[in-house]
């Protein structure tokens, strides 16, 4: 999913970039160009040179290499500082999906999220799903959240060479560690949550499914980076072959006080999970405090839906919410097990 372009049009300066070396060797086809830089308001972008790699379904990807300075005064990430549309045969490009590793979900792009602190520099990669190897794409870049002019750059595919997923030089591999307590936004995310899930607007297979419910568990696992992963499963699945694998980073900004979680790659069920196709703000959450409520859409061919997944942590009481509220298995099975003051299970067996 790509990060749209802001509905206030601006001027932008166009530069015409007509052959572009590799990620991380030239095309031996053309000479590789000279850099090309400009301010964004507070941030300065350097791009560095593109490639053509495969995403996660094979389809082929742009991956366009970028310097990133954050000037803003305050730490900030490119992910919420900069706004990307990119164009091909008058067409906008989704953003793609390119693992590193599987296993984690890492990706090319992770290094956007990265928090970086005023007046320092990171490498970030961004790519997105090409139409086609030859058309001329035009990528504009603009400020997310202020009046600065954009900037264009046109690239030409078919003089990038393909390249197998590289991490930027200053991205970090490892897996992040769960961060101390102390700091108020991973307090608030990470651990154990109980609640329900449903399916709306059903079609295909799910058709006649609608408003159906089913009680979840799951765990939220934020490291100190601000990224990690949810692992959700109901009835039908377990902790360790869950229903939902997610990889997710976390972020300050929002409504309330506990920030924005979004989606980054893994699956729900059967289909994959992309960026931003969940963002959660509690915030937006009336009642009661403290509830996250998880939305997206399924399709996977003739079979599609809406779903929503409400969560407290586990733990919480239910009791004041109302009957049409309070999981399916509340009181037969989440209740006795918090009374008696187990830990969340791994898997949710009714029958006990």
């Amino acid at each position: 999913m790509k990060r749209g372009k802001k509905l206030l049009s601006v001027f932008v300066a166009t530069f015409m970039v007509f052959s572009f070396a590799a990620c991380g060797k030239e095309n031996p086809a053309s000479e590789k160009p000279e850099s090309v830089e400009f301010d964004l308001g507070n941030y300065k972008i350097v791009y560095k040179d593109a490639c053509i790699m495969e995403d996660y379904d094979g389809n082929d990807a742009l991956v366009m290499t970028l310097d990133y300075t954050n000037n803003s005064g305050s730490s900030d990430s490119y992910l919420w500082s900069i706004s990307e549309n990119v164009m091909q045969n008058d067409v906008s490009l989704e953003f793609a999906t390119i693992y590193l590793d599987e296993s984690s979900f890492e990706t090319v792009c992770d290094s956007q999220f990265t928090e970086v602190q005023n007046g320092e520099t990171i490498e970030v990669k961004t790519a997105f799903i090409l139409a086609d190897t030859t058309s001329m794409v035009e990528v504009s870049f603009e400020e997310s959240f202020g009046d600065a002019t954009g900037k264009v750059i046109t690239i030409d595919p078919s003089k990038l060479s393909r390249e197998t997923p590289t991490a930027p030089s200053t991205k970090t591999t490892e897996k992040a560690t769960t961060a101390d307590a102390g700091d108020a936004l991973l307090d608030f995310w990470n651990g154990d949550w109980y609640g329900w899930w449903v399916m709306t607007g059903c079609y295909g297979y799910y058709e006649g499914m609608g408003s159906m419910s089913w009680d979840i568990c799951g765990t939220i696992d934020i490291g100190d980076d601000y990224t990690g992963t949810v692992v959700l499963w109901d009835e039908d699945y377990t902790r360790n072959d869950p229903m939902v694998e997610a990889s997710v980073t976390l972020n300050e900004a929002g409504t309330g006080e506990y920030g924005t979680l979004m989606s980054e790659s893994g699956n729900f069920t059967d289909i994959p999970l992309e960026h931003a196709d969940w963002i959660v703000d509690p915030g937006l959450v009336d009642f009661p405090p403290g509830m996250i409520i998880i939305d997206g859409y399924y399709e996977n061919g003739d079979d599609e839906y809406y779903y929503e997944i409400h969560l407290l942590p586990w733990g919480s009481s239910w009791d004041d919410l109302g009957e049409d509220f309070i999981p399916y298995s509340y009181y037969d099975w989440y209740l006795p097990l918090v009374e008696a003051g187990k830990p969340m299970p791994d898997s949710i067996d009714v029958g006990v």
